[in-house]
């Protein structure tokens, strides 16, 4: 069974009041699909960034119910996780390319425990070598082999 590790870009988008219908079909068809602390970090800080409101207010309801969805699918960083993103945004930078710590430490993630990343945003790997890239219905499948 392939697993996916969920962007925020993914959760984003399906938070918003007219999310993108590749998306969600996506996300209906995931049989096993995890979240990075990583990810929830950004999810709050953005929340916290919205003015007090009826907007904020309904992000808010909708991320406390993903979050109790996906209570047991959260992944931290681990030291094997820091170490694999260390290695690869110094990978990167000696290349002249450059990989954000947020984006590394996602995608160490995925290639510790073997899973696929699912994002929208094809920029977020051109810093990462040997990736590889699938695109499928506006959602970007990107694997970091072993």
């Amino acid at each position: 069974m392939k697993a996916y590790l969920l962007d925020t870009n993914i959760i984003s988008e399906i938070m918003t009041n007219e999310p993108n219908q590749s998306v969600i079909d996506f996300l209906a068809r995931l049989q096993a699909s995890y979240l990075s602390a990583i990810t929830l970090h950004e999810l709050h800080y953005g929340l916290q960034l919205l003015p007090q409101g009826q907007r904020r207010n309904t992000i808010a309801g909708k991320l406390q119910n993903l979050l109790a969805h996906y209570n047991d699918y959260i992944i931290p960083v681990n030291q094997t996780i820091a170490l694999h993103a260390a290695v690869l945004r110094a990978d990167a930078k000696q290349q002249g390319r450059i990989v954000h710590l947020a984006d590394a430490l996602i995608a160490s993630m995925a290639k510790v425990h073997d899973w696929v990343v699912a994002t929208r945003f094809r920029h977020w790997f051109s810093g990462i070598k040997n990736r590889q890239l699938q695109h499928e219905r506006g959602v970007l499948f990107a694997r970091c082999p072993q």
